[in-house]
């Protein structure tokens, strides 16, 4: 052996335990715990003081709030006869609904509370006695007030729609479209300036006019959908986008439907923009249609039943169930089976009597992110 050269024994028994604190930051940030849901994220706040910077950065909220939105199983926040919870969306009779009976806020009695819309874990309500509105996350109970002193920000029933977004800087957003006196305006609020402006619209007054209902808002790629009703024999209905990027108001074409179509909702499956549309007389019927580009095409349809009403109610594709849920004003939640036939594509799966609901994932968003 030559004399210069080294022997390096290794001990192939020795061991290195390797723990959480060796893996990088930003691995352990966005592979980890982006994945958790978001009551444990609360948990784990306690652990260090560098866990807490990490995981209450505006950062890590907004790319777990993405990735649990997409990825994590829904909940069910109602608001029924004197209690308001929330519970997964099973909806199998066999199987016992859970609750969790959450306070609403700033001491609101059931009665007066209407459940709007929700988007990443924000629920937006009003109150029938004030028209106020307000951005609230259930888990958090973060609650923001975005009404204002000059009637912005203030809903009627019958006449109003708004709808939830996330602009192009990751700021949310919400758009009220509101009609007074014979006339539509649409205004904008934005929660991290706390501020209302108003925006451009259509010119066609044919638009304005008191016949016509408004849905709320859909969020999809940018842009905020809704659906106008009108309410006149053979008018049909018509399809508005809302571009946030340009905050441009367009009419896009619909499905082609006859003239008898009638009701029509919204719903994104599976990255992509469908609708349903409930045809009446003289050939009742529902149909699923797919937005492809400027084009929509047919993908389901179930002839000669009597559809459920559509307009007005929010459809949400259930990840875990691959169904449509379909939550009523009446008091009744409805299950859409595109793997059924006749009249048990949908059936009633909830009922509670004064029941008003939102399907929504729990996040850790803020109402002034």
């Amino acid at each position: 052996m030559n004399p210069s050269t080294k022997i390096v024994r290794i001990n192939v028994n020795a061991r290195r335990t390797t723990s959480i604190d060796d893996l990088p930051t930003d691995i352990l940030s966005s592979e980890i715990l982006v994945r958790l849901p978001a009551k444990c994220i609360g948990v784990y706040r306690t652990v260090s003081k560098q866990w807490l910077s990490l995981l209450s950065s505006k950062n890590f909220i907004l790319r777990h709030c993405r990735h649990i939105s997409t990825s994590y199983k829904q909940m069910f926040f109602s608001v029924a006869l004197f209690q308001s919870s929330v519970f997964p969306v099973t909806f199998d009779p066999s199987d016992y609904l859970p609750k969790t009976l959450i306070p609403l806020p700033t001491n609101t009695y059931w009665y007066d509370v209407r459940v709007l819309t929700s988007f990443d874990g924000l629920v937006c309500l009003s109150f029938r006695g004030t028209q106020k509105m307000i951005l609230w996350n259930p888990l958090t109970h973060a609650t923001k007030f975005v009404s204002s002193t000059l009637s912005r920000g203030r809903f009627k029933q019958k006449t109003d729609a708004v709808g939830l977004y996330v602009s192009p800087s990751n700021e949310y957003m919400l758009l009220h479209a509101k009609r007074r006196n014979g006339s539509m305006k649409l205004y904008k609020y934005s929660s991290r300036c706390d501020s209302w402006r108003k925006m451009g619209f259509v010119d066609e007054r044919k638009y304005h006019n008191y016949k016509m209902s408004w849905s709320n808002g859909t969020f999809f790629q940018g842009v905020v959908y809704f659906i106008v009703k009108v309410d006149a024999a053979g008018m049909g209905n018509y399809l508005f986008a809302f571009h946030v990027d340009s905050d441009e108001l367009k009419s896009k074409p619909k499905p082609a439907t006859t003239k008898h179509d009638g009701d029509g909702s919204l719903v994104v499956v599976r990255n992509q923009l469908h609708m349903f549309v409930a045809n009446s007389l003289p050939n009742w019927s529902l149909h699923l249609w797919r937005m492809d580009g400027e084009n929509w095409t047919k993908i389901w349809v179930r002839q000669n039943i009597l559809p459920p009403s559509l307009f007005g109610r929010t459809i949400t594709y259930v990840v875990s169930t691959g169904k449509f849920l379909v939550v009523s004003r009446s008091g009744t939640v409805f299950e859409i089976d595109t793997t059924k036939n006749g009249i048990e594509c949908y059936h009633p799966v909830f009922s509670e009597s004064s029941i008003q609901g939102a399907v929504y994932t729990e996040t850790l968003m803020s109402p002034d992110f």
